[in-house]
């Protein structure tokens, strides 16, 4: 009988080692990143064992608006049975929702801020939110620009990161890591230093932070090169007769990849592209044959005086058969008179 005794006695105690004499809540939020004034309102959370818990909502003065609980936990977790928000949250400002369990009191309890803006409830974050500086970046077409964005507080989890405020159109950046990355096409460098400006932005909750960056697009080197270097002087005296070289279309610098009407836009707009083109490439008629583009006419041809009637030079070629003849031997580009002068 003693023996029994002894074996109830050692396992009673290790019962009572095994579960604790009382058990707190260990943290708690609302089940949603807001709720309206019409919705119900929830918390969950969990605690350190399977008892009853509450949670009574305060206003700033401490008074008392009202009580969630969960009557029926899981062990280690609890879920309040949902109540209507109008219920609780009538006037504007921060309130004080506390959770504890039966064996504790409410002001041993976990206390978290709620917020009401008249349209709805959300909690109040006990941190800042706030993302680390973000440089400017430079990046050659058809290169790879990446970077990660972050926050200064990395005890926090759960932001999420996104891309405002016009950002390019193939740009990405990973929600969860904050890693960006674009790479620009063929076309994003046609204008030197072409300027991409956009937001990162971070959320959580109900905060939101957002930095400015702007990624400046320039066209690889191959496609503006060096000048080519003088020739050397030749020493040899015998002249020698070099078969003509037959010109290469598209030029040398033109990269196929792009629209070779942007060679043509930076010839007539940019004086300096221009003269880099006319130094370098004298062998091509024009920027148009150096490209592969057919020149389109010049209307009115440049013989023409704009501030005469064009209808003159049409009397004139009519009537004068040298002039006829010159325009024919000249102009053989134009199909007549007409079209040269802008009148067809």
């Amino acid at each position: 009988m003693s023996t029994k005794l002894g074996i109830f006695a050692v396992i009673s105690l290790s019962l009572l080692m095994l579960t604790p004499a009382y058990a707190n809540v260990v943290s708690f939020s609302l089940d949603k990143s807001f709720f309206t004034v019409d919705e119900s309102f929830s918390f969950s959370g969990e605690q350190e064992g399977k008892e009853i818990v509450y949670v009574i909502i305060r206003n700033s003065n401490g008074g008392f608006k009202g009580m969630l609980s969960d009557p029926a936990p899981g062990q280690g977790e609890f879920s309040v049975i949902p109540r209507p928000v109008e219920n609780f949250f009538t006037s504007q400002g921060i309130y004080n929702a506390t959770a504890f369990t039966d064996s504790q009191k409410e002001n041993e309890g976990v206390t978290i801020k709620i917020e009401y803006d008249g349209n709805k409830i959300f909690e109040v974050p006990d941190f800042v939110l706030q993302l680390k500086p973000i440089s400017d970046k430079e990046v050659d077409e058809l290169k790879t620009v990446s970077f990660t964005a972050s926050i200064t507080d990395s005890s926090v989890e759960g932001e999420v990161y996104s891309l405002e405020k016009n950002p390019p159109s193939d740009a990405t950046i990973n929600s969860s890591t904050g890693k960006f990355t674009w790479t620009p096409s063929g076309s994003h460098g046609n204008n030197p230093g072409a300027e991409y400006t956009f937001d990162i932005v971070v959320t959580k909750g109900s905060q939101t932070d957002r930095d400015t960056i702007t990624i400046t697009v320039n066209e690889p080197d191959a496609v503006n090169p060096e000048p080519k270097p003088e020739p050397e002087e030749k020493t040899e005296t015998k002249q020698t007769t070099d078969e003509p070289k037959e010109l290469e279309i598209p030029a040398p610098f033109v990269d196929e990849t792009k629209d070779p009407q942007s060679y043509v836009d930076r010839y007539n707009d940019e004086a300096g592209y221009k003269k880099w083109f006319d130094d370098n490439y004298p062998e091509y008629s024009s920027i148009y044959q150096a490209v592969g583009l057919e020149e389109p006419l010049e209307i009115p041809a440049p013989f023409v005086d704009e501030t005469k009637d064009p209808q003159s030079y049409v009397d004139r070629y009519n009537d004068e058969a040298g002039y006829k003849k010159w325009f024919d031997d000249n102009y053989p580009e134009y199909s007549s008179i007409y079209q040269a002068v802008g009148l067809e």
